[in-house]
């Protein structure tokens, strides 16, 4: 079942009385039978502005309970899910339940879209739903004979043969930049059939991780952060990729400023013993 636009009059469902908080209904394509993509223009006075969102009706029978307790109720007694941030728990679960109920009836998913991807993306963002990013049973230097968790889908692993190296979750490695993922290490399935359909794990040996470590740090706020070193991360940074400060390896402006602290070391994180 493809999306189809369906004319405001003829929608199971409206946003009148709640303008005020979801704004004015414009749009709406049904993805499977009950399931709503809408679209929205916020307050006159923002014209400019259209909200995304996910609505359910009542009688859909592709959502479960556990998947509408993530909406909010509208008047008419459909449920309605934010859909504008990626952290957006709800819409994660919604779109993957429709996408189970197409393929389930054997009818198709939009195009791009897999039930994998679902998982994955959830995953990092709903893991009380989906489960968290799994721990890797495999790496380019074979099994991992122990692991330690940095975070959701950010783990490292002792090897036999690299030692310890970091394990980062496809979802995660979205926040690198493109120089950074292309020195990652794959498994030979990710790397033949393309971590864009497999949905796989990059490793970087530890020397390497100081890398993506620093661009993860430094794009956004880690729960993990108080983890790492962060002295000792750019020391390493220093040292073993001096040249990832040049403005013209990453085609960037302004690369970021990093000074060496003298006794700090380069051992940014502590493994178990």
């Amino acid at each position: 079942m493809s999306e189809s636009h369906t004319k405001l009059e003829e929608l199971p469902f409206s946003f009148q009385g709640v303008e005020e908080k979801y704004g004015s209904l414009i749009d709406a394509e049904e993805l499977c039978p009950g399931v709503y993509y809408a679209s929205a223009r916020l307050l006159e006075r923002y014209t400019f502005l259209v909200a995304q969102y996910m609505v359910v009706t009542a009688s859909s029978p592709a959502i479960s309970p556990e998947a509408r307790a993530y909406g909010a109720p509208l008047p008419d007694g459909a449920l309605i899910f934010e859909a504008n941030d990626y952290y957006d728990k709800g819409q994660h679960v919604v779109r993957y339940e429709a996408h189970k109920y197409l393929a389930d009836h054997g009818l198709p998913l939009p195009e791009a879209e897999s039930l994998l991807g679902d998982r994955v993306f959830g995953m990092e963002v709903c893991p009380e739903y989906f489960g968290q990013l799994p721990v890797p049973t495999d790496t380019p230097w074979g099994p991992p004979l122990r692991h330690d968790r940095l975070g959701n889908g950010l783990y490292w692993l002792e090897t036999e043969h690299a030692g310890w190296v970091l394990a980062l979750a496809y979802p995660i490695r979205e926040d690198l930049m493109f120089h950074t993922r292309v020195f990652a290490a794959l498994m030979p399935t990710d790397r033949e059939r393309g971590l864009d359909n497999t949905f796989g794990y990059c490793f970087y040996p530890f020397e390497v991780s100081c890398i993506p470590l620093f661009e993860l740090l430094e794009y956004g706020e880690r729960d993990w952060a108080d983890k790492i070193d962060i002295a000792a991360l750019k020391n390493a940074i220093l040292k073993f990729y001096p040249d990832y400060l040049k403005p013209d390896l990453y085609e960037r402006q302004n690369p970021p400023s990093i000074a060496a602290t003298p006794g700090a070391g380069t051992d940014f994180y502590r493994f178990p013993a």
